[in-house]
This record gives C-alpha cells, structure tokens and sequence, in this order.
C-alpha cells in the first residue's frame, strides 16, 4: 500500500518542544542545587552529561526530518540519502548513553538519599551496575554495527548487525531498569508522613516516571511495524544498515520520536527530585496547606527555609543544642522540637510551635538549611528527603543519653532543623535506623506487618494467609500455565525438531537444579518468607520479559535463557511457597492446607492454556508472532504487581529457632527423642525420612513429567482419531486437581496422609500398568485418566510429611527437596533418547514404564512408615495436636518439655531489630 502521509514535521516539532522541558527542567535543578542549596554532587554532572547526549540525538533527529525522515521511499531525493544514514547513526550511537547517564543519576540519588536504608542501596548499586554494563555494551555494539564501521553511514558497501534484532533484544533490560528505578523507593517512600499537597506531588512524580517504561514500550511499537513489513516481504531478512525494508524511515521516525522523549522525560523527572528546595524559596504555599503558613505566637512568620543567621558558622552553644534531645522522637521531645525561634535565631523552649507550624520537625514542613558548599558528605536536602517523616516510636521510649552516640544511632529522629557543621554529626543523623517497611496506614502509604510468628498461628489465624497465598498460587500457576502454552504453540509455529523441543524442556528443569539452594534457599534464610516471594516472581518476571524478544526475533538460544529464568524463579516461589502453607497454623492440618494451595494452583494450570488456545493461538499463522509479544509483557508486569502487593501484604514469619521449638513439642507430645532414640533401620527418623523422601520426589517428577511430555503420541496410540489430545490432557489436569481437594478433605477429617499416600502411590502403578497392557480403546484412556487422579496429592502430600519433625533445618529440606524436582527434566530425555534409538517402540509404551517402575517402588515407602512405630509418630499429624497434659504429665516436666521451654523463653527475650520482628 502506497504511503502519502509525512511524518516529518511531527517528529520535528515534538522532539524540538520536549527537548526544550528538559533543557528547562536542568536548569532549574542547577538553580536549586547550586544556587539555593550551594551543594554540587555526582549525580548532578551525570544528569548534565546526559543532557549533553540527549542534545545530540534530539539535534541528529530534528536535522534527518530535514533530509528525509518520516517521509515515505517516494519523497526521499537521491541526495538525502546519506545525509539521513548518517543521521539515524548518530542517533543509534547516542540513545544508549544518553539513557545509561539519565539511569545512572537517577541510582547515584537514590543512593545518597538511602544511608539509613542498606537494602536500598545495594539494589541500587546493583541495578547501577546492570544499566552501565548494558549501556555500555550496546553503546559499542552501535558504534561497530557494521564492518567496516564508515558502511553505517555512507555508501560504502559492508556487512551490519541487524539493528532492529539489537534492539528488540534489549527491550527487557530497559523495562526491567526502568520498573526498578520505579519500584526501588516504595520501601522508603511508604514511611513517609507527608501534607496532602506533598502526596499529590510524589504521585504525580511517580506516575510521570511510570511514564517513561510505557514510552520505552511505544517506541518499540512503531520500530515493530518496519520489522512487520519486512517479514511480509522475506520472512528471512534482516534490517541493517545497508539493507533496509521499503519506507523504514517512514515506519522508524516515531520509533526515534518516542526514543527522545524517553530520554527527555527521564531528565525531567531526575530533575523534578531536587526541585523542592526551589520552590520553597519562591513559593512556599505550593508544598504546603494554608494553615501551614498562618503566623505562629507573636506574629511569627517565616519562609520555609533558614535565615542568613542560621546558615552562618555556629558557635559551640549552637552545636549543643543541634545535639540536644529535643531531637528525639518521643512524644514529650517532640514540644522542645517544635519551639519557635527567639529573636537570636534560636529555639526558645518555652514557647512551642503549632504541630503545622512551619518551624514544626515534621520533615514535610521543615524549614531547608543551606549547606555550605565544602559538605562533602552528598546528604543535601532532596526532594525525598524534604518530605521524609519518621512515625512516632512509642510511648515512653526517652532521649537517648547525651553523648551515647551509638545509642542514638538506634533511635529512630526525625531530621534535624538545624545546620551542623561537623561531618560526623550529619553521620549520626544519617545513621537512623528506619524499617523499609511501611508502618500502619495504606492510605498514607503505611503496611501491617504480622506479629504473630507463622507456628504459633491458629486455625482461624491461619485461614487469611493460607487463602492469600492459596489465591497467588492460582494466579503464578495462570501464568506458568500461559508461559507454557504460548511456548509450545511458538515452538510448533516456528517449526521446532523434537530435538530442540526435548532441550527446551530439559534446560528449564534445570532451572530447579540450581535455584532452590543458590537463590531459593540463601534469601529465605537470611530475610524470611516474604522476600522469597518477591525474589521468586521478580526473576519469573524478568523470564517472561526474555521471552518477548525470543519469540519476534524466533530465537532458539532466546528460549534456552527464557526458559531457564522462568524455572529459576519459580523454584525460589516453591522453596517458599509450599513450606509457608505446611507451617502457617496446626500442624496436623499441613498435608490438608498444602493439598488444598496445590490444588488451587491446579485450577490455573487448567483455565491459562484453555484461554491461549481460544482468545490468543485462534487462527495465528508465523507472521503473527509479533501479537504474541503482548502477552508475554502482560504476564510480566502482572507478576511485578503480585511481588508489590507480597510486600504490602502482612505475612507472618518464621525462624529456625522457632521451628525447632515446634519440632521439641511435637516430639514431647509423641514420647520421642531425636537425639538419643531408636534409629529405624539403622537411620535417624529425620535423615531417613527427608533422603528418601528426596528420592522418591525424584521419581515422582520424572514420572509425571514423562507422561505430560509424550501426552499426545501417547493419546494417540491408545485411542487414534478419539480425542483431541489438548482436551484429552485438560480432562487429565482436571482429575489431577480434584484429587488435590479430594486428599484434602479426608486429611482435614483425620485420614492418616501416610495411608492416602500409599493409596495415591499403589493406585498411579496399577493405572499406568494397565494403561500399558491394555489394548487401545476407551479402558486404557480412562486409565490414563485415573492415573492422573492418584498422581496428584503425590508431592504435597508428600512434602508435608517430609518436612514434619525437620525442625531448624525446615528450610534447607524444603530447598532440597525442590531442587530434587529437576528430574523431572532427566527422565523425559530418557524416553525420548530410547524412541530415537529404537524407533519401532511406542510412546506409551516407553513413556509409561517411567511411572510403573517407578511408582511400583514408591508403593514401599508408605509400607516402611507404617512398620516403625517411630516412623508413624515422627509423621502422624496427631502428635502434632496440643494438649493440656501434652507436655507437663504428673506434675513434672519430660526433658523434652524443659528443651522446649528453654527455647520458648530464649525466643521471648530475643532482642528485637529496630523496625522490624524478631526472626526473618
């Protein structure tokens, strides 16, 4: 279809007006910053840098709108050809720096304006880190995009990358930094106290910056509609340099219109956080309500920032008063806090402010010192700083002593209202403990966080966090099941061997190899439960994003990686997951909660791939596959906001010494000693039970997986031209899970999880034997069926047991017993290395004698448990239950018990973090 409209002066007349804000934007942050604050930081020549980059491609854009871009081919003259090459080089050369360096300043503030926040920091650096490797890294990819490099602008013949390939590949890092830089101060930023004014402002600057990863998506949008045209023409091809589809330059001009405005916003708003101590000075009523500014006692009224008095040097009595306790954040402090100022410039302690007076500690009403220009510490008054607000600590809690500085170091104060000359002292300021988590109200950006320690949970305790995590259970197993689905259906699109399919499969199990004890196991036991979450669906995400380029530029080496990061997330979900569900509440009830989480989990497995195969694979032909990209972005930015909403979610915890507590109870209720009793043969309860649970966790994920894996050429040989084998495996998922809620409710009711195990285990061998050995017709599908029945409270009823009596090595269990699922990628290779080797043999033959094999071996397991009176009270969920006389019996206490008390009382008097529980 033949193009008639220009683009040209639209991408002219937009990149010139937002390259104008931003000039703007810089100096008015060079005015706050140098002029009203007199403080120069890094952070500031980084921001000027990318200025300069920005200036450049701005420039490199608005001059090729002059020699051709945003025309179609038919309105290009001849000798606007290289001067357009030459102009779209440019801009390649100069968008990544310019973006590294707009990044860059946006971390080195936040890591200034983090001292207190340790986490915080380090994320920054780290994602510093991950912006200028990536920035740098692309930046020379750019520069040397063809050989020899002058072929990228001139006529000179050469051979090039293909460059829209480069930047469709760099798309998930870019949204990944960019949702980072978004998301790393809600720990910091939902502490704060802040006016409604203040609030607005923070939102608006937020949303702005929200902004900037929706521009980096639109942007790659109109770079798409070339690549959509050049597939239609040679689904081969690639854009290059040299080789260039008809009317790119039409279809790329919004592409690089969209590029300038990412960069030029993401001045702005790393502008915009350094701007309040300006607009404080020239208009105070912004920030502020009315009644901050009406007059205090005596007709006092005064601007929002110090007087020329307060910023000269102070003398000794000064010092001593920045270093009273009026700074503290107890109630009865906080009147000497807010004193008004006497004639001298000094607070007068018998006369006190208005609790909105401008002069009041609240930081969002603090008045701005100005910093003399030789503070090297890098702690001005930024815009984060200005509005930081510390909740009041608790009644009672007193100043600390004067000159314990390490006691001060521990209370929380707020920000002190006065200049203080001495370096260490801003130290012992910046050196506050504060939580990253919020404090009480959502409304003002605040979080509940549990109390009560996840083992000490009730049963009508734990019904909300069970739900809640029940509920993400459906929801991350929506999206694994729609990852799924998507991957298959592109892997068929594109033609894929069943060599490259086996891979595939093989690499993500993998994944469970390595995650469970690298990640998995190293975050849950230093930051708890609710970290676990968070990291596990922050690494699923970042997979899902992987796959957005694999898929469009159909890329093999891009599913290997996507795959593997899917798998690595999920293990670390797992890892915390399901031990969270067995713990939170009674324990005789785990194997009925974990069976019912599973099969929740289940029902999203069931409906993801029913909805890909209606809504998104409906008539989808190769050339589609751009479409499918969305999805995998969506799936992304929902599991970002299922990790947001883990954090502002009250999650109980539990630590290691509150674990063995609960395990000495369990083995005080059940006459057992760990240490000193029968070892059944030959083995400790606890080894015996978690090694061999393991094992069987092996063959119980190699079984199921074989079965998944060959589904349809099995279906196909047991009943040919029957039915479809999607369906036919959406019946299997279904059975599986009402097996699930089936396990539950006997568990729920006192049916020992051992005997329902060794039924689950006798009844998957004999219904995968008899879907081998009988002939094809509807017996051996509904065999097939009923397999799936009993596999499926296999693994949770299963972890349950095993993770009952583990005590403080709970953790460790549950991250090897997850890292033990990888089997589940070793055995489907296995069969599908004996169908290569022996092509006459069947796929349901040699699929099938996985589970026969091994779960006729599993079937023993069960029988050894229930034949040591040990065994059957180490996992009976019975002994589980608390008693009146359960551990106290004839008015003298077992040794158990005194084990038990000891560590109850060593867990209450356990001092704890400022800011946080006790525990993880």
């Amino acid at each position: 279809m033949e193009i008639t409209h220009d683009r040209s002066s639209t991408v002219f007349v937009v990149t010139l007006v937002i390259i104008i804000v931003a000039t703007v934007s810089l100096v008015l942050r060079l005015i706050s910053k140098w002029g009203v604050t007199r403080k120069t930081n890094a952070d500031d020549y980084v921001i000027i840098l990318a200025w300069v980059f920005a200036v450049g491609l701005s420039v490199a854009i608005m001059i090729g709108t002059q020699v051709g871009l945003g025309a179609p081919d038919s309105q290009i003259k001849s000798q606007w050809v290289t001067p357009l090459k030459q102009c779209i080089y440019a801009f390649t050369v100069l968008y990544n720096p310019a973006i590294m360096a707009t990044k860059t300043a946006i971390l080195i503030l936040y890591y200034r304006m983090a001292a207190a926040h340790m986490f915080f920091r380090y994320a920054s650096i780290f994602t510093m880190a991950i912006v200028i490797i990536a920035g740098t890294v692309l930046t020379f990819l750019n520069i040397f995009q063809c050989r020899p490099v002058v072929a990228a602008f001139s006529d000179v013949d050469g051979t090039c990358i293909d460059i829209v390939a480069l930047y469709l590949s760099s798309t998930p890092i870019n949204v990944l930094t960019d949702l980072a830089i978004l998301l790393l101060p809600l720990p910091f930023l939902t502490s704060l106290r802040m006016e409604f004014r203040q609030k607005i402002i923070l939102v608006a600057t937020f949303i702005v910056g929200g902004f900037v990863t929706v521009v980096d998506v639109v942007r790659i949008v109109f770079l798409q509609q070339a690549l959509e045209e050049e597939l239609l023409i040679n689904p081969s091809a690639s854009i290059t340099a040299t080789s260039r589809p008809p009317n790119f330059t039409y279809y790329a001009s919004f592409s690089l219109m969209w590029s300038a405005i990412e960069v030029s916003v993401g001045i702005m708003c790393c502008c915009v956080l350094v701007l309040k101590p300006l607009v404080v000075r020239i208009m105070p009523k912004l920030l502020h309500g009315p009644q901050s500014q009406q007059k205090c006692d005596g007709g006092l009224s005064e601007p929002l920032h110090f007087s020329d008095r307060l910023t000269k040097p102070r003398s000794s009595g000064s010092l001593s008063i920045a270093r009273s306790p009026s700074f503290s954040s107890s109630p009865s402090s906080f009147a000497h806090a807010n004193a008004a100022p006497t004639s001298s410039g000094l607070p007068d302690l018998n006369r006190t402010q208005s609790p909105v007076s401008p002069l009041s500690v609240q930081p969002g009403l603090s008045r701005i010192p100005e910093r003399s220009s030789n503070d090297d510490q890098g702690d001005d008054l930024d815009f984060f700083e200005m509005l930081a607000g510390e909740p009041p600590t608790a009644e009672g809690s007193g100043p600390p002593p004067e000159g314990d500085g390490a006691t001060a170091r521990r209370v929380s104060a707020p920000r002190r209202p006065t200049v203080v000359s001495e370096r260490s002292e801003r130290r012992s300021t910046m050196q506050t403990d504060t939580s990253q988590g919020p404090t009480k109200n959502f409304f003002d950006f605040v979080q509940l966080k549990s109390t009560v320690s996840l083992t000490h949970l009730s049963a009508k305790e734990a019904w909300w966090p069970t739900m809640f995590v029940s509920i993400l259970f459906f929801l991350w197993g929506f999206g694994y099941g729609l990852i799924g689905a998507l991957s298959v259906e592109i892997q068929d699109l594109l033609g894929y061997p069943p060599s490259h399919t086996i891979a595939l499969h093989a690499v993500y199990w993998s994944g469970y190899f390595f995650g469970p004890l690298l990640v998995g196991y190293w975050v849950l036991t230093r930051e708890g439960f609710k970290a676990t979450f968070m990291t596990g669906l922050a690494i699923f995400a970042t997979g899902a994003l992987s796959f957005w380029p694999s898929s469009v530029l159909r890329s093999f080496p891009g599913f290997i990686v996507s795959n593997f990061i899917i798998a690595l997330g999920l293990s670390c979900l797992e890892v915390a997951a399901n031990p969270f569900i067995a713990l939170a509440g009674p324990g005789e009830l785990s194997e009925a909660r974990l069976n019912f989480a599973q099969g929740i989990q289940g029902i999203g497995t069931i409906v993801s791939p029913i909805v890909a195969q209606i809504a998104l694979f409906s008539g989808i032909q190769r050339e589609d596959l751009v479409r499918v990209q969305w999805c995998y972005l969506a799936v992304a930015l929902f599991v970002i906001f299922l990790a947001i909403v883990f954090y502002y979610v009250p999650l109980s915890e539990a630590g290691d010494d509150e674990l063995e507590a609960m395990a000495v109870q369990r083995f005080d209720n059940a006459g057992l000693d760990p240490n000193q009793g029968v070892k059944p043969f030959g083995f400790r309860p606890r080894h015996l039970i978690l090694w061999s649970g393991v094992l069987l966790m092996w063959c119980y994920d190699g079984s199921q997986e074989s079965v998944a894996f060959f589904w349809t050429p099995i279906v196909a040989d047991i009943k040919p031209n029957g039915l479809a084998s999607f369906w036919g495996l959406t019946i299997g998922r279904s059975v599986f899970t009402f097996g699930r809620f089936l396990t539950s409710a006997l568990c729920y009711v006192g049916v020992p999880p051992r005997i329902l195990l060794g039924i689950s285990f006798f009844g998957a061998f004999l219904t995968s034997l008899l879907a081998v050995v009988l002939p094809e017709a509807n017996a051996a599908l509904a065999m097939l069926l009923l397999y799936y029945f009993f596999e499926g409270p296999i693994f949770p009823t299963l972890f349950a047991m095993m993770m009952r009596g583990q005590g403080k090595h709970t953790k460790f269990a549950a991250a090897v017993t997850m890292m033990f699922n990888s089997g589940a990628g070793v055995w489907p290779s296995v069969v599908y290395g004996i169908l290569h080797q022996h092509p006459a043999s069947t796929a349901r033959r040699a699929a099938l004698l996985v589970p026969v094999i091994f779960y006729g071996i599993s079937t023993l397991w069960p029988a050894m448990i229930s034949s040591s009176s040990v065994l059957r009270r180490w996992v009976d969920p019975k002994w589980s239950k608390c008693s009146g006389t359960g551990s106290v019996e004839h008015g003298h206490e077992s040794p158990s018990s005194s084990h038990e008390k000891s560590l109850t009382t060593h867990l209450e008097v356990m001092p704890t973090p400022a800011g946080g529980t006790s525990g993880n």
